[in-house]
């Protein structure tokens, strides 16, 4: 466990470039709206041209992203391989000399791959989808099919229909917009990573975002579950280049 563990960290540290600090909306903060205030918020949201334009986009993002790591860095599974022998090594010797080289070496090369130009391009273009278009607790249909659609291009296998509303008489939405996603063996140890996804019932009024402003009026990424997704899409697509080399598997 204490190998995955800090082999998921280095991931997560590679990928994590800029922190947001965030707080959740609280469960039952958000009172059921009205018919009429559902119909007037829907009006104000964007056509499906649109928003499958913003998909198509990503989707491109995703797939270059996933062709450029094998290509540009086929060095990086000796890498993680050595990691992982030098830590089972080192444990049975109580040396980390060793372990503490790979440590480095690994912590180098996921560096490299998290700020090749195909990778950032692609964190931006995610991040910036979402932002543009949030959406609300059980009522997220765009935010689950971009992260589907990025997982599928990444091919990493995953489940959809989580998270479903069992209180319709107080939330708005059916739910069922959750996702699950495995990298790795499938095999025990298993470390979890989790991303919220909602966004918040508050009106935009950021200076200077013009081209990723919310284009959905009362709603907005203001506590950073965009960037949270797309943070974790970022660990999920290095994950996934090496994954012929890890021990266990990474539950997204």
């Amino acid at each position: 466990m204490r190998q995955s563990l800090v082999f998921v960290a280095a991931i997560i540290a590679a990928s994590d470039h800029h922190s947001l600090v965030c707080s959740s909306l609280p469960f039952g903060s958000r009172a059921k709206k009205s018919d009429v205030a559902a119909a007037a918020e829907d009006e104000v949201g964007n056509d499906a041209t649109t928003l499958e334009r913003e998909k198509s986009a990503v989707r491109g993002a995703a797939s270059r992203v996933s062709q450029s790591q094998k290509q540009d860095f086929a060095d990086a599974p000796p890498v993680v391989r050595a990691f992982f022998e030098d830590l089972a090594s080192s444990s049975a010797a109580a040396d980390d000399e060793d372990s503490d080289s790979s440590s480095s070496l690994l912590g180098k090369e996921l560096r490299e791959m998290s700020n090749a130009a195909d990778m950032q391009s692609f964190l931006e273009s995610t991040r910036r989808a979402l932002h543009r278009n949030p959406e609300l607790m059980y009522e997220l249909p765009f935010t689950s099919d971009t992260i589907h659609e990025i997982l599928t291009q990444l091919d990493i296998p995953h489940t959809t229909g989580w998270a479903r509303n069992t209180h319709p008489e107080a939330f708005d939405g059916p739910g069922g917009y959750g996702i699950v996603a495995h990298v790795g063996t499938g095999e025990p140890p298993c470390v979890i990573l989790r991303a919220d996804m909602d966004a918040l019932p508050i009106r935009e009024a950021t200076m200077d975002v013009d081209s990723f402003r919310s284009h959905n009026d009362g709603r907005m990424h203001a506590c950073g579950h965009d960037g949270h997704v797309t943070m974790l899409l970022g660990a999920a697509a290095l994950l996934k280049s090496v994954e012929g080399e890890m021990r266990g598997t990474v539950r997204l």
